[in-house]
C-alpha cells in the first residue's frame, strides 16, 4: 500500500474514526484502524464491536493494499505533524509501515488486515433522512438526560420514534427527561411506526455531523451515513418505558425567567449547596424568585433574587441543582430569541416542566423536584 494525502485531511479523518477505538482492549487488533487503499479512495474502519465507524477520503494512490495501523500512535503522530503539507504512507507488508513528510520519516509496526473482525453486511432496513439541523438538534438536546445505570438498559439510550410527518427523540434517567420533536419536509416524509433505542455513545457522535444523515434501522443494528462517513451501532433491544405517562398535563402555575439570569444565579448559589444532596430552593412570588442553598454541615449558605413572572401566589420547590442547570442551559436563542425559560408546576413534589418561553412542543424537558 502506498499513498500521499494532505495532513489536514488525514487529521480530520482520524479524529472521526478514533471514537470507535477502545482505550484498552483485551483484543489487541481492535486497537488498530483497518486501512484500505483502492485507486484513489482510502478507507479507515475502526470498531470496538459495539460501534463501527468507517470513512473514505480521496488521496493520491500509488499502490492498492490493506493493513492494520496502530490507531492512537498513528493519530498522535499525525496530530503533532501539523496541518500544513502532505504525508506519504507506505506499507509493503504488515511488519513495517513507513510514514514520511518533508521534515522526517517514521516507522511503526502494523498487523495483517485479515486479522480484523469481519464487518457483516447491513441487512434490509427501514430508512429515514434527517437534515443536519434536525439530527444535531435531536442529539444535543437529549443526550444529557440518558441514564448511566446499566441495570436499566433501555434508558441508557435515546428513543427515536418516526411517524410519517414527525420524528421524536427522547431520553430519561427517571429523574429528568428531555424530548425533541422535528417535522419532516413534505418532499421526504419519515417512515411510519418506526421505533428504536440507540445507545447514547452513538447519538453523541451525531452532535457535530457535517451534513444530512441517512438513518437505516434493521432488527439488530442502526447505521448513520453522512456523505462518506458511516457509523454503525448495535441497537438496544428493549422496550422503552411509557415516558408519556410521566409528563403532567395539569401544571397550573407558570414561572417565566431569563435563561442567563437564572442560570448564573444557580451556578453561584449552588457553590454553597451540600456536596451530596446538591439541593437548591426556589421561592417564587409574582415578580421575583429567590434561589437559595445551604450546607448545614459547614454552615455556608447563599441566596440570590432575580426578576420573574409568576402566575400564582407564593410557591416553594426544591431541586437537584445539577439536573436543573443542565435542563435550563439546553434552551438557546434557537428555541426562544428572547432566551426566556418557562417552568410550570402543580405541587412541590410533582414533575416540573421546562420549555422555551415561546410555547410549542418542539422542546420539552422535565425535572423531578426534591423534598425541602
Amino acid at each position: 500500500m502506498h499513498f500521499t494525502v494532505a495532513l489536514a485531511d488525514l487529521q480530520k479523518a482520524l479524529q472521526k474514526v478514533l471514537p470507535a477505538i477502545p482505550t484498552k482492549s483485551t483484543i489487541p487488533v481492535l486497537e488498530h484502524v483497518h486501512t484500505t487503499l483502492s485507486d484513489s479512495d482510502l478507507t479507515f474502519t475502526a470498531t470496538d464491536q459495539e460501534i463501527t465507524i468507517a470513512l473514505t477520503i480521496p488521496v493520491i494512490g500509488e499502490q492498492d493494499g490493506a493493513v492494520l495501523i496502530p490507531a492512537r500512535q498513528f493519530h498522535d503522530l499525525i496530530k503533532e505533524l501539523g496541518s500544513a503539507g502532505t504525508v506519504t504512507v507506505q506499507a509493503d507488508d504488515a511488519s513495517g509501515i513507513s510514514i514520511r513528510t518533508s521534515k522526517g520519516s517514521y516507522q511503526m509496526k502494523g498487523l495483517n488486515a485479515e486479522e480484523f473482525p469481519l464487518i457483516p453486511p447491513f441487512p434490509e432496513a427501514q430508512t429515514a433522512v434527517l437534515s443536519k439541523d434536525d439530527i444535531t438538534r435531536m442529539a444535543q438536546k437529549v443526550v444529557f438526560a440518558v441514564s448511566t445505570e446499566e441495570y436499566r438498559p433501555s434508558m441508557t439510550g435515546v428513543f427515536f420514534q418516526f411517524n410519517g410527518t414527525t420524528a421524536t427523540a427522547v431520553a430519561t434517567d427517571g429523574f429528568r427527561l428531555s424530548r425533541v420533536n422535528v417535522t419532516a419536509p413534505e418532499s421526504s416524509p419519515f417512515p411510519t411506526n418506526l421505533e428504536v433505542i440507540i445507545p447514547a455513545r452513538a447519538v453523541d457522535l451525531l452532535k457535530k455531523v457535517d451534513g444530512s444523515v441517512t438513518m437505516d434501522v434493521s432488527r439488530t443494528h442502526a447505521r448513520f451515513t453522512v456523505d462518506s462517513l458511516r457509523i454503525t451501532t448495535r441497537i438496544i433491544d428493549e422496550k422503552y418505558p411509557p415516558y408519556q405517562n410521566v409528563i403532567p398535563s395539569d401544571n397550573d402555575k407558570t414561572l417565566i425567567v431569563n435563561q442567563r439570569e437564572v442560570l448564573s444565579a444557580i451556578k453561584r448559589v449552588s457553590l454553597f449547596a451540600n456536596a451530596n444532596t446538591r439541593h437548591v430552593r426556589f421561592k417564587m412570588s409574582a415578580t421575583e424568585v429567590s434561589i437559595h442553598s445551604e450546607d448545614e454541615d459547614s454552615g455556608s449558605k447563599g441566596t440570590e433574587t432575580i426578576p420573574c413572572e409568576f402566575s400564582a401566589s407564593d410557591f416553594e420547590v426544591g431541586f437537584n441543582y445539577r439536573f436543573l442547570e443542565e435542563a435550563i442551559k439546553n434552551i438557546t436563542t434557537d428555541d426562544d430569541p428572547d432566551l426566556n425559560v418557562r417552568m410550570t408546576f402543580s405541587t412541590p413534589i410533582r414533575a416540573v416542566l421546562i420549555t422555551p418561553g415561546i410555547q410549542g412542543d418542539a422542546l420539552l424537558m422535565l425535572v423531578m423536584p426534591v423534598k425541602i
